[in-house]
This record gives structure tokens, C-alpha cells and sequence, in this order.
């Protein structure tokens, strides 16, 4: 359209302000493709995992978490950035041991449009690419299916951004 610039590409990430960049299925962190069919190469991009335990990696300084829990498949089944520490109800107590220690400290863009642990639905939907998040199978759960891919965010019961999620 004549007069509107298209957006910006993300500046690149560092160490300290990591960029993670999902288009469709792609992720990226830094710049590197992190690859579904090896969850090796996830380890040499972001390095060695904090802890792991029952097949789930866990980044404690990134707000990382990864599932690679079936030996029959290769790679990882999903991705997980952890954004804030809300759960979906005032009534559960405690959260999951393999939660990330920090939070997330950099940047998010899924399909062109950035995620931030402020943002909410209609903002990310009107700025992202592609498919909109569409209500899940519960409160606080919105969700896509991308050729296969369950791409998912998660909102506390205070409507604060808990976590973005992709799973194959």
C-alpha cells in the first residue's frame, strides 16, 4: 500500500538481551535456526542447559524451557518461554519444578509481531502475520495449529502473559 513502510526487521540479540524470532514453524535465537529434528543443535545455540530432568531442558538464566521426553521421535516436542509466574488459577499453589529460575530477558517476535510480558491478545494479533492466537480449551489459553504445529500463550488468572509456546 503506497505510504505504510513495512516494519523493521528486529535488531539482532546478544547474550544478555537474546532475540528469538518465530516465522511458522521457524524458530531462531540469535539468529540460528534451532532445528526440530535435533535437539543437539538446540544445546549448541543456546548452550548448555541449566538442568535437566524427566527429558525436559531447562536455560535458568534464558526463561528457557525445552521437552524432549519421547526417545522414539527425534528432536524436541515444544519450546517454551517463560514470560511471568502467574498461573491459570488463584487457587494452584506453587509452580512446576522445571519452571526457568529468571524470566525471559530479551526479545520475542512471533510472525513479524513482537510478545512482550505486557502484551495482550488483540495487540498481538493485530500485530503479528499469519494466523491469529484463537481462544484454547480453557481460560487464559490462546492457541493455533500450523501444519501440524500447536503454537500456544498462556495468561495468568490476572491476565498477565505467562508463557509462548510452540510443540510439534
Amino acid at each position: 500500500m503506497p505510504g505504510v513502510e513495512a516494519p523493521a526487521a528486529p535488531t539482532p540479540g546478544t547474550t544478555t538481551s537474546p532475540l528469538i524470532t518465530v516465522e511458522g514453524t521457524a524458530v531462531r535465537y540469535n539468529g540460528q535456526l534451532l532445528d526440530w529434528d535435533s535437539t543437539e543443535s538446540w544445546r549448541r545455540v543456546l548452550g548448555p542447559p541449566s538442568r535437566e530432568q524427566e527429558g525436559i531442558l531447562t536455560w535458568d538464566e534464558l526463561g528457557l524451557y525445552l521437552y524432549d521426553q519421547d526417545p522414539h521421535r527425534p528432536g524436541p516436542e515444544e519450546f517454551d518461554v517463560l514470560f511471568g509466574r502467574t498461573m491459570h488459577s488463584p487457587l494452584t499453589v506453587g509452580e512446576p519444578d522445571f519452571w526457568p529460575r529468571k524470566l525471559f530477558p530479551g526479545r520475542l517476535f512471533v510472525d513479524g509481531g513482537p510478545i512482550t510480558s505486557k502484551s495482550n491478545i488483540n495487540e498481538i494479533n493485530r500485530d503479528k502475520k499469519g494466523k491469529s492466537f484463537g481462544r484454547g480449551y480453557m481460560a487464559g489459553i490462546y492457541s493455533y495449529d500450523l501444519k501440524g504445529v500447536y503454537v500456544r500463550l498462556d495468561y495468568g488468572h490476572d491476565r498477565s502473559l505467562t508463557s509462548f509456546g510452540i510443540a510439534k
